[in-house]
């Protein structure tokens, strides 16, 4: 199970709102979507999918653990907690 957090970065004099998604595999930057309405879940989604990119090939399509549901919680200071049931693998099979 990996926690993926959420921040929301401010615009600056170059760069618009963005929101950061990160966890221990890796981390994501997207625009800020005022359109939407859960921008840190789109951030999530993004990386989540860049996981799910990265892994096709050990994994294949239907037995990805990045492509499974999430729990979506909140921390202090507007700071977003997103776990993802990723599950470790054993010899050649996922469990």
């Amino acid at each position: 199970m990996q926690a993926i957090v959420t921040k929301y970065l401010g615009p600056t004099n170059v760069k618009g709102s963005r929101i950061k998604a990160w966890c221990e595999r890796g981390s994501i930057v997207v625009s800020y979507d005022d359109s939407v309405s859960d921008p840190h879940e789109t951030a999530v989604k993004a990386l989540v999918a860049k996981f799910v990119k990265e892994d096709e090939k050990r994994y294949g399509a239907n037995k990805n653990p990045w492509a499974r549901p999430m729990i979506q919680g909140g921390l202090p200071k507007g700071v977003g907690a997103h776990t993802c049931w990723v599950t470790e693998e054993k010899g050649t099979e996922v469990v």
